[in-house]
């Protein structure tokens, strides 16, 4: 199947379930959830990253508009588990991560335009003088349990607009990826 049908059949939202064959497996759809293909398996990414680190906070000052929300929908975690941003193509959506240098857990909810194309997280912080101290930092994260790319996919998708180039490049890199991972496969 050409790769821009398969992507067009991967992102319609139909009402109903339906199967996405592959060679070597199967994907199944449905209703707006995606499943992981077996060729993005935690063994084959790797356990610990350098990444440049940020800080931002929950108010308007750190997210704009989105205060308080996370680009799944839902509330900035603070707890044992915090939100992170990243570019969704280089960490996706649920990655989890220990940052090594302070011990603390993160798990990648958000996205920004300033992560894009960049080897960066966004750690979120409860207040404003946590985000000022933070700084900017160079870290290790131990990645505890990789995001799933096909998820990150079908939600960006549906956020392209001319607006939001960083949306844009996003989805263009992971079908970038994931077509490499279907071509490898036929």
């Amino acid at each position: 199947m050409a790769r821009g049908v398969l992507l067009r059949l991967m992102f319609m939202k139909p009402l109903f379930t339906r199967l996405l064959f592959r060679l070597g497996g199967v994907v199944l759809v449905a209703s707006g959830t995606t499943a992981c293909s077996s060729l993005n398996s935690s063994e084959a990414q790797p356990k610990t990253v350098q990444v440049v680190a940020t800080a931002y906070g929950s108010g308007a000052k750190c997210n704009g508009k989105w205060a308080n929300r996370n680009a799944l929908g839902g509330t900035l975690k603070a707890g044992e588990v915090h939100s992170a941003a990243a570019d969704w193509s280089r960490f996706p959506a649920g990655t989890k991560f220990r940052v090594q240098e302070t011990g603390q857990l993160y798990e990648v909810d958000d996205y920004g335009s300033a992560m894009v194309g960049r080897d960066k997280v966004d750690l979120f912080k409860t207040d404003y003088r946590q985000v000022r101290r933070w700084g900017v930092r160079d870290v290790t994260l131990e990645i505890l349990e990789w995001g799933c790319p096909q998820k990150s996919l079908a939600i960006l998708r549906p956020r392209v607009s001319s607006r939001f180039t960083h949306v844009r490049r996003m989805v263009e890199d992971l079908e970038s990826k994931l077509g490499d991972e279907i071509d490898e496969t036929s």
